[in-house]
C-alpha cells in the first residue's frame, strides 16, 4: 500500500511505524502535494492538511481519531507580520506546504479584521529571501518555520495560540485521508501512533538540526497527536469559518 508521508518533523510520531513496516511503501511530500496525489488515486491513504479532509469530503473519508494537533503555542505554523503592516496586510507570501495553515491565517485575520486577505503561494526560500530583504508579510510552516531565524522588521505570531487567544479553543493541523470505499481500521492509526510515541526519544535525538530541548518541548509538550474535545470543537468552528468565507 502506498502512503502518503508528510516530511516535516511534527508528523514523525504518527508516520513512523508506517515507514518502518512492511506492506506499506512511503511517498514523501508536502500535505499540498499528497492531498493531489490522493485525488488522482495514486495513493492508497496519506496524512493531509485538516481543511482539504473538508474540501474534498465527496471523493475521500478521513479520521479524526488521531492527527496533528495543537492547545496553543505550536512554534511550527508562523505569521510574519511586516512592522509596516499596522493594519491588516493587502497580501500575505504564504509557504505552498498547508493549505489548513493558509486558511487558518486567513480565518484570523477575517475575524480581526473582517475581510479576506489575499494570499500568494511561494516556495519557502523565497520567502526566507523576501523577509531578509524587508518585503512583505509571510506565513511559514512546519520545519521551515521551526528552522526560520528572527528578522528584524518583522512580528512574528504563533497562528495556534493566536486561534487559542480568539477562540478559547484549539487546533487540529492534519488528519489522515484516504479514498471512499477503502476501509481503513482506526486501530491501525492508533497502532502507528503507540509506535512512534515508543519511539519518541529516538526521533528527538536524530533531529540534528534543532537543540535536543528545544524538538523534546516540541513534541512532547507543544504538539499532541490525540484530538482532545477543544480540538475537534475548535475544528469543526475553523470549517464553519472557513465554509463562510467560501474556503471551502
Amino acid at each position: 500500500m502506498k502512503i502518503g508521508i508528510v516530511k516535516h518533523l511534527n508528523a514523525r510520531p504518527l508516520t513512523l511505524y508506517f515507514e518502518r513496516t512492511s506492506g506499506y511503501l512511503p511517498v514523501y511530500e508536502n500535505p499540498s502535494v499528497l492531498i493531489e496525489l490522493l485525488k488522482q488515486g495514486e495513493l492508497d491513504c496519506a496524512l493531509v492538511s485538516s481543511i482539504e479532509c473538508e474540501r474534498n469530503h465527496d471523493t475521500l473519508d478521513y479520521t479524526k481519531v488521531v492527527g496533528v494537533c495543537a492547545r496553543d503555542v505550536v512554534r511550527s505554523v508562523l505569521f510574519f507580520r511586516h512592522e509596516n503592516d499596522t493594519e491588516m496586510p493587502q497580501v500575505v507570501y504564504t509557504d505552498k506546504g498547508s493549505r489548513s495553515s493558509v486558511a487558518l491565517l486567513q480565518c484570523l485575520l477575517y475575524r480581526e479584521f473582517g475581510k479576506i486577505v489575499e494570499v500568494v503561494p511561494t516556495p519557502a526560500s523565497e520567502i526566507s529571501q523576501m523577509m531578509l530583504d524587508g518585503i512583505g508579510s509571510h506565513l511559514l510552516f512546519g520545519d521551515h518555520a521551526l528552522l526560520q531565524t528572527p528578522v528584524p522588521g518583522y512580528q512574528v505570531v504563533d497562528l495556534a495560540e493566536w486561534w487559542n487567544q480568539s477562540t478559547g479553543l484549539y487546533f487540529c493541523f492534519a488528519f489522515w485521508a484516504f479514498p471512499k470505499g477503502k476501509v481503513w481500521d482506526d486501530r491501525l492509526f492508533l497502532t502507528a501512533l503507540e509506535y512512534g510515541l515508543k519511539e519518541l526519544d529516538s526521533i528527538i535525538k536524530e533531529e540534528k538540526r534543532l537543540p535536543i530541548a528545544v524538538t523534546d518541548r516540541y513534541l512532547k509538550q507543544e504538539l499532541h497527536y490525540i484530538p482532545e474535545q477543544k480540538n475537534l470543537d475548535g475544528f469543526d468552528l475553523f470549517i464553519k469559518t472557513a465554509k463562510e468565507l467560501k474556503l471551502v
